[in-house]
């Protein structure tokens, strides 16, 4: 078989072919040590990125609840756990005693009951428009000494709930009678 020089123009150095046979061979060539290498290197990755993937997950999730696990304590664990406490930021629940609400210069002061026990506490900034006297409050904060220092009160009930849940209210009041000093 004779191969014209000017069909093949791509390749000048192209070479004529006597027997079509001898000179291709079309299998594919591998080597057992490119292979396994290369199948190996995948591998790897493919564990690194799901390990990352796994410790980028863990990480993201043990932060959220970090930061979303403040805890909460009534007015009377809290005083009990005082000394454990102190410089820790926590929530604290109770009410808030008649005629210990004064305001200061920066908010306000006064004293929460929960539980027989009180605490005194000074919050920095403006109280929610239905804080008072007997009412249920959630304080965030911390003990500084005997004082609990707070930045946030959160009203455990808007105007409606009165009027939905009364015998909630009734139990905080007696609770509020309770403990407050007379």
């Amino acid at each position: 078989m004779d191969v014209n020089p000017m069909d093949d123009q791509e390749s000048s150095d192209a070479a004529p072919l006597d027997d079509a046979s001898d000179g291709f061979d079309l299998a594919p060539r591998t080597t057992a040590s490119t292979s396994d290498s290369g199948n190996n290197n995948r591998k790897y990755v493919a564990i690194g990125a799901a390990v990352l993937l796994i410790a980028g997950l863990g990480f993201v999730l043990f932060k959220g609840l970090d930061e979303a696990a403040t805890f909460f304590y009534n007015v009377d664990e809290a005083t009990e756990l005082r000394d454990d406490l102190e410089g820790e930021r926590f929530r604290m629940q109770g009410n808030v005693d008649a005629g210990t609400v004064e305001e200061t210069a920066d908010g306000v002061s006064f004293v929460l009951s929960f539980g027989g026990e009180s605490v005194a506490v000074s919050h920095t900034g403006t109280p929610p428009e239905l804080f008072g006297a007997g009412i249920p409050v959630v304080v965030e904060g911390e003990y500084s000494g005997d004082v609990f220092v707070s930045d946030e009160i959160l009203v455990k009930h808007d105007s409606s709930y009165d009027e939905d849940h009364p015998e909630r209210i009734s139990e905080a009041e007696e609770s509020a009678a309770g403990s407050s000093p007379q």
